[in-house]
């Protein structure tokens, strides 16, 4: 097995989510792994075109960007990519490896990798260690956040094509998604449907412990019927707001919020004449 063949497997399994659910599912010896069409990978419905992730891009999900930047993604892959066929895509095309984007890697990387997150946690440690794979990616800038939706829009698709063999394979999937920021309204409207659908979960409980229960965030992000927020303030398209709203903070005071994301995701179901 080749390099990009092994690359993929694995990457395939994690790349489109902003948790431990994964693109595929065991259906059974014979064909261990399909794609589930009904819901785009990480994400929670909030109508028939519109889905939300579930959590906050977690750094898991982060660093696997980061990794396919140093490797094999760039804006100049990206316009490539818009010319891929929607059906029979090679991995080796998408997974073929890729150098000189070094002045990119650095503008998404973590600007300063020495910043404390807390009295005994700097960043460099916080994004890198398995202990906090699960745990919300902070300290991202707008353009940051947009270009990991860029490239999680490009792979998403992508995927879709490596997966389908035939226009009738493909047809069960959406004609298209597209990943972005939430606006504030967006985000706002999102919590208040959840919620009243009892669909949202709250956690306001300390994030960036070195001791605790680690698994808790994954467990977390297993949980396909919530949405869930903390005590961070989350980046969207328009403004940079405290993700608890109105909401009294049992934790954190409010200068010590830090900053992650999530995206939002537009589904295409039918090709737009």
């Amino acid at each position: 097995m080749n390099r990009i063949t092994k690359y993929s497997i694995v990457a395939l399994t994690i790349l489109l989510i902003t948790s431990s659910c994964s693109l595929f599912k065991p259906v059974s010896s014979t064909d261990p792994f399909i794609i589930d069409p009904s819901t785009p990978p990480g994400t929670i419905k909030l109508t028939n075109d519109l889905y939300i992730d579930r959590v906050p891009v977690t750094n898991l999900m982060y660093n696997e960007f980061l990794e396919n930047i140093e490797n094999y993604w760039s804006l100049e892959k990206h316009e490539k990519m818009k010319e891929y066929p929607r059906f029979g895509l090679e991995e080796d095309s998408v997974f073929t490896p890729w150098t000189g984007n070094t002045r990119l890697y650095m503008q998404v990387n973590h600007q300063n990798p020495e910043e404390m997150i807390t009295t005994k946690l700097n960043m460099e440690n916080y994004a890198n260690s398995p202990f906090f794979q699960w745990h919300p990616v902070v300290n991202i800038s707008r353009k940051q956040a947009e270009l990991y939706c860029l490239w999680r829009t490009d792979l998403a698709n992508a995927v879709y094509a490596m997966k389908s063999k035939n226009a009738s394979r493909r047809s069960i999937f959406p004609y298209q998604v597209k990943f972005r920021l939430p606006t504030q309204k967006e985000m706002i409207a999102a919590q208040n449907k959840l919620e009243r659908e009892y669909k949202l979960t709250k956690y306001q409980e300390q994030i960036y412990a070195y001791t605790g229960d680690f698994g808790l965030f994954r467990r977390m992000q297993d949980n396909k019927g919530q949405m869930t927020i903390l005590e961070i303030k989350e980046i969207a398209k328009d403004t940079v707001f405290n993700a608890m709203l109105d909401r009294r903070l049992s934790y954190y005071e409010q200068e010590e919020l830090k900053t992650g994301f999530r995206c939002i995701c537009e589904v295409t179901k039918e090709q737009k004449n």
